[in-house]
């Protein structure tokens, strides 16, 4: 049973599905603390990537890859994802 709502993004309830995959033994896809780190910061902003793209200066593809396991934040963007999570503010005035 998918729980959806006008609130949840489809990147949410794709961990919401994989959660329920994982308790009922299936396999699943493990994600990386950078991983998590990117996706739960964007979706706490409830932001698109692309627009978390442009909050943090960095391409869309690179998000996604982040995102997705085929790349690594470097130690810069940890820094600068801390930020993000903590004061995005801060992102948001520099970028306007």
């Amino acid at each position: 049973m998918k729980f959806m709502s006008d609130e949840i993004s489809p990147e949410a309830q794709e961990i919401i599905d994989d959660i329920r995959a994982i308790k009922a033994g299936a396999p699943h896809q493990r994600y990386s603390p950078e991983q998590l780190q990117v996706l739960c910061t964007r979706l706490d902003l409830k932001m698109s990537q692309p627009q978390f793209s442009k909050l943090l200066g960095v391409p869309v593809g690179t998000i996604r890859d982040w995102e997705q396991g085929r790349k690594q934040p470097g130690s810069a963007a940890i820094t600068l994802l801390k930020v993000a999570e903590k004061h995005p503010e801060v992102l948001e005035e520099i970028v306007a």
